[in-house]
């Protein structure tokens, strides 16, 4: 174990991941402050309304966004490296012509099922004003290119800072709402400053650095053009990375829209507290992630050393959770009781949901060594079985056992995840000197 801090490339993980916490721990807090003043304003049927207007943005954003920031780091980190600034531009010109169009699509999309379809999915008449204003966030939900330049440039002080502009500013709005009696739409309100000043500042932040780098015009978009000069085989990897990224992250956002059509409004914002507790617990991993992924994309994984850093990770990763998993066990309810005791059945909930940490924890590395191995045909293929398996167990689960249905499914869910993943990360090991890196494929317009 000493042996392993004295590798430079995993030191260097655990110190960015550390750069992280600070801002990360202090969000968190102020998170939890903003739920405060949610949950002790409204009943738990308001609360179920603001967090099922704030899924269904979520959701419509990550179904329609492209992974525009695995774009800069798979196409530009590498390169960046070699001195190749151009290649950098033009896979961040792309990036940002992604971003643009699928952020200004998917506000049209939601908006249009929100008004066809918004009694089906919660959202009644008397709320529907409230959701079409929070769907014009949407634009900004999909950008996600001013973190992968960040991430490229390393600097991961600026996103540590990001982490609490949001919470900051929605608890900051949150309280005032809670002394003026603002009710509903002032939450719905201090939920969109938040997400709004926060990318806001990294936007600000991201074209300070090019600028610092004389790299002038990356902010650019560009689509057509910027594909001509993009290695082939990019747009697969735009395609099958996005809907994989979509698979994994609308879990949250779906589950939350799945609750409340199946046991209510106030169902939904127990699920939502619930998890927002076991996402709060696992941020220590969350934060090796985000200082891990970017490390490993910058690697050859036809050699051992990314599979070595993996694997550490993800011993690491194991033991954070069986740690947080107690944390859990032990100290949920007097978390949940924060909040008042119309919201105590989510301290149950959240039992059955703790043994998810320990397995998503563990295999936590396995993503972004896969993708830089290219391997993302054979994700975007498992992720649709897990996702498909999860969705059609939450459905039963929670229809035949109520809310400790739905956090059992949660956990289930998680672990059959995780295993496939594992079999994956198993079989390219052993297949590795047959990878070709997404950088080393020829241009498109060659």
């Amino acid at each position: 174990m000493k042996r392993w801090f004295k590798d430079d490339l995993f030191k260097l993980v655990l110190k960015n991941a550390g750069r992280l916490a600070s801002g990360k721990l202090v969000g968190a807090l102020l998170g939890l402050g903003a739920l405060a003043c949610a949950t002790h304003a409204m009943s738990p049927s308001e609360f179920g309304v603001l967090i099922l207007i704030k899924a269904y943005a979520q959701l419509i954003a990550d179904i329609g966004q492209f992974q525009g920031w695995q774009v800069i780091l798979h196409y530009g980190s590498i390169p960046w490296q070699q001195g190749e600034v151009d290649r950098v531009k033009t896979a961040t010109k792309f990036s940002v012509g992604l971003d643009l169009l699928a952020g200004f699509a998917s506000m049209i999309v939601g908006m249009a099922v929100l008004l066809l379809l918004g009694p089906h999915l919660g959202v009644h008449p008397e709320h529907r004003a409230l959701a079409f204003f929070y769907c014009t966030l949407i634009p900004f939900l999909t950008c996600s290119s001013p973190y992968g330049i960040l991430r490229l440039f390393d600097r991961v002080d600026v996103i540590s800072r990001q982490q609490i502009v949001s919470p900051m500013v929605r608890t900051t709005l949150s309280v005032l709402t809670l002394v003026m009696g603002w009710g509903l739409t002032g939450f719905v309100v201090a939920w969109y400053a938040g997400v709004l000043a926060a990318d806001l500042y990294v936007f600000t932040c991201c074209w300070k650095e090019l600028k610092r780098r004389n790299i002038q015009g990356a902010l650019k978009p560009s689509l057509l053009k910027a594909a001509r000069n993009m290695p082939k085989g990019m747009w697969s990897f735009v395609w099958l990375t996005s809907v994989n990224t979509v698979l994994t992250s609308v879990w949250g956002s779906l589950s939350n829209l799945l609750i409340g059509r199946t046991l209510g409004t106030a169902a939904a914002g127990l699920y939502s507290l619930a998890v927002t507790f076991i996402d709060a617990v696992q941020r220590p991993v969350r934060l090796l992630e985000k200082s891990y992924y970017p490390e490993v994309a910058r690697l050859d994984t036809r050699t051992t050393k990314p599979w070595k850093l993996a694997a550490k990770m993800s011993f690491l990763g194991a033991c954070l959770g069986i740690v947080v998993s107690l944390i859990v066990y032990i100290g949920g309810k007097p978390v949940i009781s924060l909040f008042g005791h119309r919201y105590g059945e989510a301290a149950t909930l959240m039992l059955w949901m703790a043994p998810s940490l320990v397995f998503n924890m563990a295999a936590f590395p396995l993503y972004g060594l896969l993708y830089t191995a290219g391997k993302f045909k054979v994700l975007t293929g498992t992720q649709l079985i897990s996702s498909l398996f999860y969705t059609v167990l939450l459905i039963y689960m929670s229809h035949n056992y109520g809310l400790d249905g739905a956090g059992l499914a949660f956990a289930i869910g998680t672990l059959f995840g995780a295993l496939i993943n594992v079999v994956i990360a198993i079989v390219t090991f052993i297949r590795r000197r047959h990878i070709i890196l997404p950088h080393e494929r020829e241009i498109r317009g060659s």
